[in-house]
């Protein structure tokens, strides 16, 4: 969300909408999931939350719902006409801020072709060994293995003949080596909105695959325990509005949510439509209605990183 910039950006905003004066400040903390057990054993210990705002995926929020870590907000109250139900989920628990579409992100310079790429089946051509890599966390596919879009079988067929055919593992945040040349590309990303931010226009693109483009999104979450619930929920309606979604999201992020019809991304997803795309929408209700991915992932996962 833009680190230290977007966190300034968050500052001037809710001052300028809101009239209050906020100390907002940032850090750099672990991913999704460390970050969201750290927030769960402060609750647990009865310690305030490290942080006032949680950022996390469906992944990482659906199981944390069982366990009220977050608190639930009358969002489509506090912002009537912008947030509406499908954005405030799980009752309000979880605020949809951001959409993520994965795909190919690729340097347009070092392997132009991947522009041409149109389904999962391109990622096994003879001419792209070695020049594709993946994650070791094998982001993405987790939607695959659900048994109502390709099951296990037919993922677990696919990654293993995926496996002969990449140039090795790389985490989401190489995103500096793909730009360099050093990796040609990277199938799945995890949101591929790093083509969209100025420092790499004309180096960095992105190609969906219509055969597997799925809709994710990033939430922000009020811990039940933390120490400024109100100033967290400040900056959650910031980001929400049509400026916070361009100073934070788009700026900070390259990407914004989509629900919002006057997004660049809503328009993107329009067109991948009118192409042909399906998207599953990966939300906290679709994700807790597929128990078992997690398990089945890390089988995939073992594959790729015994390569």
């Amino acid at each position: 969300m833009g680190g230290s910039d977007g966190a300034r950006a968050g500052k001037a905003g809710i001052k300028e909408d809101f009239g209050v004066d906020l100390d907002v400040t940032y850090y750099p903390g672990p991913s999704f999931a460390p970050m969201a057990a750290k927030l769960l054993t402060e609750m647990q210990a009865g310690q305030p939350s490290s942080t006032d705002v949680y950022n996390g995926t469906a992944v990482e929020v659906t199981p944390q719902l069982a366990h009220n870590l977050f608190r639930q907000i009358p969002w489509t109250e506090l912002y009537p006409g912008r947030i509406t139900p499908e954005i405030a989920e799980a009752n309000g628990h979880a605020l949809r801020i951001v959409t993520k579409v994965p795909g190919i992100l690729y340097n347009k310079n070092a392997e132009p072709q991947f522009a041409e790429a149109k389904s999962m089946a391109d990622l096994l051509k003879p001419e792209y060994k070695g020049k594709l890599y993946t994650t070791p966390y094998l982001a993405g596919f987790d939607v695959l293995v659900a048994k109502d879009v390709w099951g296990f079988d037919k993922t677990a067929g696919f990654v293993k003949q995926f496996s002969q055919n990449i140039g090795g593992l790389v985490s989401c945040a190489g995103v500096d080596r793909i730009a360099s040349g050093e990796i040609p590309g990277i199938a799945l990303s995890c949101s591929g909105s790093e083509a969209n931010l100025p420092q790499y226009h004309g180096v960095l693109g992105q190609t969906v695959l219509l055969d597997a483009a799925t809709r994710r999104f990033d939430y922000l979450c009020v811990p039940t325990n933390a120490a400024h619930p109100n100033a967290a929920i400040l900056f959650a309606l910031y980001a929400s509005s049509p400026e916070g979604q361009t100073k934070i999201l788009h700026d900070g992020f390259g990407a914004e949510l989509d629900t919002y019809p006057d997004t660049p991304t809503h328009q993107m997803i329009v067109g991948l439509q009118n192409q042909g795309a399906k998207f599953i929408d990966v939300t906290t209700d679709w994700y807790a209605a597929h128990p078992g991915i997690e398990d089945d992932l890390g089988k995939l996962i073992k594959m790729v990183t015994k390569q």
